[in-house]
């Protein structure tokens, strides 16, 4: 005599019928989690591509410079303390985040990523490094020590439309100068596994796998950049730790290899 369980179901089927549904949860969990990874990093590559539209839209009225640089390509120097961007040079990413918040371009949640916490902003939060994006490194301090790819690299942080010429990008976390350390706001651990999305210069976005891309700056192309890294040792100053928001492309072997050949 079979046992049932409510007016339709025996024991038996009720059984089948929750191991039915364990099994396409254990299946779709995964898929779910995959399809939200997904989102997110579309989400992320939208927030960087309206970052440099914004960009973009501030060079129209510098002389074709971004945020950071004068209109004669100098760099800006530093604003007020009371500023969003507080009294930092131009050579900053808190400055020229500032100069696009305080020109009302966009909100300081916007530099967000959604991959990341947002925070209540306040008066002055650029300083205090809330956003999750880096910014192309364009101090110029040590320029003739470096030669011609850092003033290259600098001329790209305007209106180029240089489809080979990042500008903007996921930060990275770790150690600096030690890539075998890095992690990203996309990553858990400190692995060297730095992914993340890169804005070009044209205003296209993709998300890379990693930390090392093919880049041209003006006439000079550089084979395997290093988003993150420098290694020209002679470099003074040497350049700012990316962990505190003041640095992104910088170029692998400024001084430990020849440029390879113009394209």
């Amino acid at each position: 005599m079979k046992h049932r369980v409510g007016p339709g179901f025996t024991l038996i089927e009720l059984l089948v019928v929750i191991s039915i549904i364990a099994l396409l949860i254990g299946i779709l969990l995964p898929a779910l989690g995959a399809a939200r990874r997904t989102a997110r990093q579309m989400q992320n590559n939208t927030q960087v591509r309206g970052i440099h539209q914004a960009m973009v839209m501030f060079a129209q009225g510098n002389r074709t410079y971004f945020p950071g640089m004068t209109g004669s390509g100098g760099i800006a120097a530093g604003g007020a303390a009371t500023d969003a961007y507080g009294t930092t040079t131009g050579a900053t990413v808190q400055h020229r985040y500032g100069r696009l918040v305080d020109g009302n371009f966009f909100t300081g949640e916007y530099m967000i990523s959604p991959t990341e916490d947002k925070v209540e902003w306040t008066t002055n939060d650029v300083t205090n490094e809330n956003f999750s994006y880096a910014l192309l490194w364009i101090n110029d301090s040590d320029s003739t020590t470096l030669g011609t790819l850092n003033d290259v690299r600098r001329e790209e942080w305007r209106d180029s439309i240089n489809t080979e010429a990042p500008v903007i990008g996921d930060r990275v976390r770790g150690q600096w100068q030690t890539p075998s350390s890095y992690s990203s706001i996309h990553t858990e651990e400190a692995s060297g596994d730095w992914r993340g999305s890169v804005g070009w210069n044209d205003n296209h976005v993709n998300f890379e796998t990693s930390h090392e891309v093919d880049t041209k700056y003006g006439d000079i192309r550089t084979t395997d950049d290093d988003l993150f890294r420098h290694t020209g040792a002679t470099s003074t100053p040497a350049p700012a730790n990316p962990d505190d928001g003041n640095a992104f492309l910088i170029a692998t072997g400024h001084n430990s290899h020849a440029l390879a050949d113009e394209q």
